[in-house]
């Protein structure tokens, strides 16, 4: 099943289990394009709204989980019977929309009204990730977040981080990692980090540099999950 869904094989799954997939893909690599059809996409196929906040919250995760593996060379250090991903790291992400018709989803499209206990983690983990102090300044967090924001073609909170234009070589140097970890986390290497190093920051503060434009990326999502469907 999952080399199916790697390979986008629809026809190759249970109807039900293809209509996430479905999703899935769309909520990764394109959630500004969903529609009111992808949520009966899900719902002919037995899916409740809390089976699809549950969903939306999963993929979100994900996306930020894999964008940490991504832009820190995290690999398996375990069996698995998986098979082994391959990314194609020549692969052009897809194209953005002009910004007039990205969605405006506020800040109610950023939680789960059905799954409390997953609204509180959540939230806990947004304050620690988007409001500390050190190891980078508030300033540096807005920053890398518009660009992950602007890259999920969300609008509320590119408008809401409106003011964090980069300014200086050493932001300009952190909104190209935050685009590229954003667009196309496939094609991360070792130089990326080694670019935020030279900057000064310490292996904390890249970490968080990382931590900063992947929560971004999966709350975006969450907000075009919930909002479009």
């Amino acid at each position: 099943m999952s080399e199916a869904v790697l390979n986008r094989a629809d026809s190759e799954l249970p109807d039900r289990e293809a209509a996430l997939a479905r999703f899935a893909v769309t909520l990764t690599a394109e959630p500004w394009s969903l529609t009111p059809a992808t949520a009966e996409d899900l719902a002919a196929q037995g899916f409740d709204a809390t089976a699809i906040e549950a969903a939306t919250g999963v993929i979100a995760m994900f996306n930020y989980l894999t964008r940490v593996a991504d832009a820190s060379g995290i690999e398996f250090d375990y069996a698995t019977p998986l098979p082994a991903f391959r990314p194609e790291r020549q692969r052009r992400p897809v194209n953005r929309p002009d910004r007039a018709s990205w969605p405006v989803l506020g800040a109610e499209y950023r939680t789960f009204p059905l799954l409390p206990a997953l609204t509180q983690a959540w939230d806990r983990w947004r304050e620690y990730v988007f409001e500390s102090d050190e190891p980078l300044t508030r300033r540096q967090r807005e920053v890398v977040a518009l660009v992950a924001a602007q890259e999920c073609c969300d609008r509320w909170r590119a408008e809401e981080l409106s003011s964090a234009v980069p300014a200086g070589d050493a932001e300009v140097r952190l909104v190209a990692f935050a685009r590229k970890l954003s667009r196309s986390p496939w094609q991360m290497d070792p130089a990326d980090l080694d670019g935020l190093r030279a900057l000064g920051l310490s292996e904390r503060a890249v970490l968080h540099v990382i931590s900063v434009v992947a929560f971004q990326n999966a709350e975006s999502r969450v907000a075009l999950g919930r909002g479009l469907l």
